[in-house]
């Protein structure tokens, strides 16, 4: 072999290697996944949600791509499909979901509530809640969303007149959200509008705990105790003034109290 030839061999093995070396470095072409994830990272969310529904439709267990997915759903207002992305992601990572995804998790609930809140869709949005809630039984971050979507299921029960089932999420909102004082008003006025005079002041005293000085309970514990009059036939007006003081002063009481 000449000189020449040896020349002409070296450089080519050198640009081989050089060809080598640069592939290495570069690595292989980027997954659909992590084109998706540049996307986001970049603002695109569009492109960012086309390349995970390739990486899904690839690998359908693929949390970080649901998440991913999930995300890119947020940042287009998707709520609706933020919702759909996560429960995938809680059925196939749920170590993912209950971790990296909260923030996502929370914001897109939030979002999807408040959505089918504004169209009248409450019992859809309580059932949004729910449906996530049992995935993650701790419902950390969860209680004003169902607290806000239980009232709003029970308002609308209540105003078709099923007071039964109105009554019941009103006392469940009791439990979620105790610093809502609609909460406790809305399930005292069912029990006073059904007579439950006993029931109503065992709520409005419970409530008091966390309405001390609410003028609602107030009003609400005088229209129970004006029921107790009727129902042991006292007219006030027409009681000797010896029983109206005893009842005024037993009103004065409660109301103290309230």
């Amino acid at each position: 072999m000449t000189s020449s030839s040896r020349s002409i061999l070296a450089v080519l093995l050198l640009g081989l290697a050089l060809g080598l070396c640069q592939g290495c470095i570069s690595g292989p072409p980027h997954s659909a996944k992590e084109r998706g994830e540049r996307a986001f990272l970049q603002g695109n969310w569009r492109s960012a949600k086309k390349y995970f529904a390739e990486a899904l439709r690839l690998e359908a267990t693929d949390g970080r791509a649901w998440l991913g997915q999930a995300r890119a759903q947020l940042l287009g207002r998707d709520a609706e499909g933020t919702l759909r992305s996560l429960s995938s992601l809680a059925k196939v990572d749920p170590d993912r979901f209950h971790g990296e995804a909260r923030k996502t998790y929370l914001s897109g609930l939030e979002g999807a509530v408040r959505q089918r809140l504004g169209r009248r869709q409450s019992e859809a949005a309580l059932q949004a809640v729910r449906a996530l809630a049992e995935l993650d039984p701790d419902r950390n971050g969860l209680s004003r969303l169902l607290g806000l979507s239980l009232m709003a299921e029970g308002d609308r029960l209540r105003l078709i007149g099923d007071r039964d089932r109105a009554l019941l999420l009103f006392r469940e909102a009791n439990q979620a959200i105790p610093h809502s004082l609609d909460a406790w008003v809305a399930a005292a006025e069912i029990l006073i509008e059904r007579g439950d005079g006993k029931r109503a002041m065992q709520l409005l005293k419970a409530a008091r705990k966390s309405h001390p000085t609410a003028g609602a309970i107030r009003m609400l514990t005088l229209q129970v105790l004006q029921m107790r009059s009727v129902w042991l036939g006292i007219d006030l007006g027409q009681a000797s003034p010896k029983c109206a003081s005893r009842w005024n002063v037993r009103a004065g009481r409660a109301l103290s109290a309230a």
